[in-house]
């Protein structure tokens, strides 16, 4: 059986964006697409459902920078994702360049499970060489960008992934760069004006389990990457065991 990619759309400019994105996906990962339309009267058990379908790469779901847009608000589609065990590919309402995801941010910081991001950021480059011949090698580029702590702990969370990323790629004979920081607050959410500068790219982000107190009073790391203005698209994972893991 085929793998596929997942699109959820409806008859707007967003849903038809969604759609566009889906088959550009399809040809880099040698997929099939289907479609779920999504309606106003259609509740959290559609997606829930056609999510747990058997090889499906990824999902996916258009989100509006509207708060007060119809079910794809970034509220909306947040819960999705936190109960979502396949990755779901977020998107703005603009049509995808021929071009796309031939560069992928990877943001890297202290959480172990962030070894899981590198991992599908490796997918990327992995299907391009594979499905896309055309497109040459050199052209498909993972840009790890990381924080530089100066405190030691944290310091060393960090370079722990850093090896361990550096050794999977180098294994894998991926193309990639590094890009240190010192001046950022949060590396995933500076991940967009890095991605912005770069273009044609696509973000990966790993959805925290759990808020923080921080996140209660300053917003969620996700729902400040969802329908963001960049109209970068943002690849989210699940921090849980369960996520589907793509075969070469």
């Amino acid at each position: 059986m085929k793998n596929k990619i997942l699109v959820f759309f409806d008859d707007s400019a967003l849903g038809k964006s969604a759609l566009e994105h889906g088959k550009l996906l399809s040809q880099i990962f040698d997929a099939e697409v289907d479609t779920v339309c999504i309606s106003r009267n259609k509740d959290d058990k559609t997606f829930s459902s056609a999510t747990k379908t058997d090889n499906i790469i990824c999902a996916v779901v258009p989100v509006s920078q509207s708060k007060k847009s119809s079910i794809f608000s970034y509220k909306h589609v947040k819960k999705w994702i936190r109960k979502s065990r396949i990755p779901v590919l977020t998107i703005g309402n603009n049509k995808p360049d021929i071009n796309d995801y031939q560069q992928i941010v990877l943001p890297i910081d202290t959480n172990c499970q962030e070894k899981e991001l590198a991992l599908w950021a490796s997918y990327f480059p992995l299907h391009f060489q594979k499905n896309c011949p055309d497109v040459p090698k050199e052209n498909i580029l993972i840009h790890i960008i990381y924080k530089e702590y100066r405190e030691e702990l944290l310091s060393k969370k960090v370079q722990n992934n850093l090896e361990f990323t550096k050794k999977m790629f180098d294994n894998l004979e991926v193309l990639y760069e590094w890009h240190p920081f010192t001046d950022v607050n949060n590396i995933h959410i500076f991940g967009l004006q890095f991605a912005k500068t770069i273009g044609n790219s696509v973000l990966i982000h790993l959805v925290p389990k759990h808020n923080s107190l921080i996140d209660l009073f300053f917003g969620t790391v996700t729902s400040k990457l969802l329908g963001n203005r960049e109209q970068i698209p943002v690849f989210c994972l699940n921090a849980r065991e369960d996520i589907y893991v793509l075969c070469k």
